[in-house]
């Protein structure tokens, strides 16, 4: 806007000059919304920004930097920015900010670290850069280093428990590995002294003595096997809930005596000094008679195997408070700090060198753990290092008040007098049935045995049994049908039926029940509770 004026000096008139500006409202306004979109991104991705002039050694953030750095200046300096790096981290970070703002050949930054928030917690960020650089020769300079920086603190704690969970299902596969060379390695140990024992059986058939030597040898090498299947199946209905505790008002020094009728032939292989320190006046607990000994059974294994011969257990009973404990030590191996923590997981074996080994699955003290602890009790290792002996200890509630009707310890359990039984034994594997019949033969009975299905049913319909011992998996007919055909006939209502089979789980035995057996016996059937069941028989029939 000009004003023009006459030669008086008067104002003659006005002159202007008009400038288009559209253009630039319009660069104004593509930069602004050019603006909002990388704001928007940067919110999207959840990244801050820095900005640092090197001259001034000033940085500058905005608010989702400070917020990610745990920090509220909008202007600090550089090293007081520096300061919130973890000290570890520092270095790492100075020599990535200094190769990404060197003049020659400057590399993009980028780079992880952890930053330290006020409040004393760790954070991990992933800051990402480049320098910015003008003028060439001696006039060449970084004019700024700028940014964004997020937050990954959740994925890389992710990241933690991804190897974490790598490193143990890695652990657990190895020794997966080699708990199945040691289950191969203890299956087979017994083996070779079960075969010898039944060629000695036959080369010395006149020599009574070596023959009833050999018998003992390998029913003992037979019982060493059926414990290692026992504690497997165990473990399995542990892990599946499907294990049912009989539980009972009994006295502790009943379970200290049956563990120690089970561990005696071992402790007394080893030469062990076993002393036992259990109180007169008796300790009830309410358990499970035959798991609370497994559990004693277990623990003096343990002491036997792992104390050198000649050494020395200590068994002892007493109560604390409204705890009853059970302490089993020993002056053996002893156990390493770092071990003292995990003797109780599965498939662990303190110590699995070849020339240490003591034999064993690596699973006893885990089953120990998990039956106590379904009685409510707890079981702690004890040991102050290699060759310095162990002590586990067992706490259990002390039952609170007498069950009525329940045996007592000393009762003796009533015995029915034995008769002769006709027993029909049914198994596809000829060998296992006509040793079996034999058995039962010796005992008094008269024995008839089938080797499938169809001519189970054909026998039983001829022989009339008063007991039938049947195999399940059968060739043209399986056992829990041949069940359901004799329960269908007249004469087979009355028979005792046992399902004999090498499948014990918890749905195993409730499909025998269902298809109408008596009971459900797991091969190899211990014989004393095969002769407890048919003397229970007897007296039902009586």
């Amino acid at each position: 806007f000009l004003r023009l004026r006459d030669a008086s000096g008067n104002v003659s008139g006005y002159a202007t000059v008009t400038r288009d500006l559209t253009e630039r409202y319009k660069a104004e306004e593509l930069l602004r919304a050019s603006e909002e979109r990388r704001r928007l991104a940067l919110d999207a991705a959840e990244l801050g920004t820095w900005h640092v002039d090197p001259e001034t050694r000033t940085t500058h953030t905005d608010a989702r930097f400070r917020a990610i750095f745990g920090t509220t200046e909008e202007w600090t300096d550089y090293l007081q920015a520096v300061a919130v790096i973890h000290p570890d981290d520092q270095p790492a970070v100075l020599d990535a900010v200094a190769a990404a703002t060197r003049l020659g050949d400057p590399t993009p930054y980028a780079i992880e670290y952890r930053i330290v928030h006020p409040d004393g917690s760790l954070h991990w960020v992933y800051a990402k850069g480049r320098s910015t650089i003008v003028g060439a020769g001696p006039t060449k300079r970084v004019v700024s280093f700028d940014g964004t920086v997020a937050d990954i603190t959740d994925r890389k704690r992710r990241e933690e428990e991804r190897e974490e969970l790598v490193a143990s299902l890695r652990e657990q596969d190895q020794r997966k590995d080699e708990f199945l060379a040691i289950l191969a390695h203890e299956l087979r140990n017994p083996l070779a002294p079960i075969r010898n024992g039944l060629q000695l059986m036959k080369l010395a058939r006149n020599d009574s003595q070596a023959v009833e030597r050999a018998r003992a040898m390998m029913e003992r090498q037979v019982g060493h096997m059926v414990r290692l299947i026992d504690d497997l199946l165990d473990l399995s209905r542990i892990s599946h809930g499907n294990l049912e505790l009989k539980r009972e008002r009994v006295a502790l020094s009943l379970v200290v005596r049956n563990a120690v009728e089970t561990s005696h032939p071992l402790i007394e292989q080893m030469g062990h000094d076993l002393s036992l320190d259990v109180p007169a006046v008796p300790i009830y607990v309410d358990g499970d008679l035959t798991r609370l000994a497994q559990v004693v059974s277990n623990l003096l294994n343990n002491a036997a195997k792992y104390t050198e011969r000649g050494g020395r257990i200590r068994l002892t009973v007493e109560r604390q408070g409204s705890d009853a404990v059970v302490t089993v030590e020993d002056n053996g191996v002893g156990i390493p700090a770092h071990m003292l923590g995990k003797v109780f997981e599965i498939f662990t074996q303190v110590d699995r060198s070849l020339e240490r080994s003591k034999g064993g699955l690596g699973i006893g003290l885990s089953l120990v753990q998990r039956l106590v602890e379904l009685h409510g009790g707890s079981v702690q290792a004890r040991s102050d290092g290699d060759g310095k002996g162990s002590a586990f200890i067992v706490r259990l509630p002390v039952a609170l008040s007498l069950a009525d009707g329940r045996r007592q310890e000393g009762e003796a359990e009533p015995v029915s007098p034995q008769s002769r039984r006709r027993i029909l034994v049914v198994d596809d594997n000829q060998e296992a049935a006509i040793s079996l019949a034999e058995l039962l033969r010796i005992m008094g009975n008269e024995t008839e045995t089938a080797y499938d299905g169809l001519e189970a049913l054909e026998v039983a319909a001829a022989f009339r049994p008063d007991v039938a011992l049947l195999d399940i998996g059968m060739p043209k007919l399986n056992g829990y049908e041949v069940c359901r055909r004799i329960r269908q006939q007249a004469w087979g209502k009355s028979i005792v039926l046992f399902a004999l089979t090498g499948w014990g789980q918890e749905d195993d035995q409730q499909r025998s029940l269902a298809a109408g057996f008596d009971a459900h016996l797991v091969k190899p059937v211990h014989f004393d509770e095969l002769e407890a069941l048919l003397v229970g028989v007897t007296a039902a029939k009586g």
